[in-house]
């Protein structure tokens, strides 16, 4: 059954729609169920396109759709090579990392964000190089893909007729994928727009959450927002709540649990990261035993350097996790933040939690430290029932720490290495009979 706020927008009438969707709100039940309420009105499939940001998510709204109807269903990237094989009938090769090993990553970067960028920014120095490579090979990059497509509508060698366009993660959107956009709305044409500024976290790669405010703007959409969160217990949402309420936001929310659960939240301060990894360990061994799967539970970080000795504790302990091949195995899920990105899990624990790790700042930048919250808040958002937010006093050198300001800003309260007890489990405290919080 769909709540108030859900039901205005799956049945409004207006033409151009932002829905502002806070984390862990049904954003994509109410797209599924918006698509089926016009194809219930007696729109044709064949009209309908819904736009995706990864493939994982295209294939799970195919799914749930029963797509009995064709509804499009594409991420950027496949919609547009589906374009120039279908109907511009040219035969696509794109090209492969060994093609491109001449580049470092850096340069690979900044040529897709000028790209991305719709060539407004400063030309990288490797461009005309890079080109040329292509040109050399016969192949394109993906940016190419939509570049090729834009130029053809523009010039008229594409044509579409969709009557109902569905943007998914709208936040995560380049100013090139915008340009794209436009291109496909005719007189006919309504927008149903879906995001939430506040999990916008790929800047590095071009997106930009403005584009909410100029989409908003150029085509007077009406905002409906989406508060209630069907995810997290009440503290992981109020501890998420009072983090990103410090970033300067346009478009303001604040998430409404609907859970009447308190759930768990901890903050943990190991001497560093070995005794961190060995705590985090014993902790799942113990949870298993306990019948917590595995599969519930995922150890999220920054950068892939801080999750190191996890990684080796895990395999030492012989504890399957994500880089294990096996199909089907119940394992950890061990990933970066921007890899967890969209997924949930019962149990979450966030690691790193040190200035300069989380948030990873070279500067101060006011920019930087928002988009940095901004990851922070997607990582605590992924938690179903149980956080713990982990900080080492000292590094690998035994050099002193600072415990990042992320902690204080949710306001969760800190526990010392030698005041870890068994009382914090990831489960339910099944006959503890002293509570966290009266922990020093």
């Amino acid at each position: 059954m769909l709540n108030e706020q859900q039901r205005q927008v799956v049945t409004s009438s207006d033409r151009f729609i932002f829905v502002l969707a806070g984390a862990g709100s049904g954003k994509t039940r109410v797209i599924i169920e918006r698509i089926k309420h016009l194809l219930d009105q007696g729109i044709e499939g064949k009209k309908i396109l819904a736009i995706t940001f990864t493939h994982k998510a295209s294939e799970e709204m195919r799914k749930r759709l029963g797509n009995e109807q064709h509804v499009d269903v594409f991420t950027f990237h496949q919609f547009c090579y589906v374009q120039i094989e279908t109907w511009l009938n040219q035969t696509i090769r794109l090209a492969t990392e060994s093609e491109l090993s001449n580049f470092r990553e850096d340069e690979l970067l900044a040529i897709t964000n000028y790209k991305n960028g719709f060539m407004k920014t400063k030309r990288p120095r490797c461009y005309q190089k890079y080109t040329a490579l292509l040109k050399e090979k016969g192949v394109l990059d993906f940016d190419d893909l939509l570049l090729k497509v834009y130029d053809a509508i523009h010039h008229q060698h594409l044509h579409f007729s969709y009557q109902y366009i569905f943007i998914d993660e709208f936040q995560d959107t380049n100013l090139l994928q915008y340009m794209l956009f436009k291109k496909l709305i005719k007189k006919e044409t309504s927008v149903f727009a879906v995001g939430d500024p506040d999990q916008s976290i790929y800047k590095f790669r071009g997106a930009s959450s403005k584009i909410i405010e100029t989409y908003i703007k150029e085509f007077h959409a009406k905002t409906y927002v989406l508060s209630i969160n069907y995810r997290s217990d009440q503290r992981i949402i109020h501890a998420a709540n009072r983090l990103i309420k410090r970033n300067m936001r346009s478009l303001k929310k604040d998430l409404i649990p609907n859970s009447n659960n308190e759930g768990k939240t901890f903050h943990l301060l190991f001497l560093n990261e070995e005794t961190e990894a060995n705590w985090i360990i014993q902790c799942v061994k113990k949870e298993r035993k306990n019948g917590i799967k595995f599969g519930d539970i995922a150890i999220l970080y920054r950068n892939h350097v801080r999750a190191y000795q996890i990684k080796l504790k895990l395999y030492q302990e012989e504890i399957p996790f994500d880089e294990d091949e096996a199909v089907n195995i119940d394992a950890i899920h061990l990933l970066s933040i921007h890899q967890a990105k969209g997924l949930e899990f019962d149990h979450v624990i966030v690691i790193g939690l040190e200035e300069n790790m989380l948030p990873s700042l070279r500067n101060n930048q006011l920019i930087a430290l928002e988009e940095e919250r901004r990851l922070m808040f997607v990582g605590l958002t992924r938690a179903r029932h149980t956080l713990i937010l982990s900080s080492r006093m000292r590094d690998s050198s035994g050099r002193k720490l600072k415990v990042s300001r992320f902690v204080k800003e949710t306001e969760m309260k800190s526990i010392r290495e030698n005041h870890i007890s068994d009382i914090i489990s990831l489960g339910d405290n099944h006959g503890h009979k002293k509570p966290y919080q009266n922990l020093n």
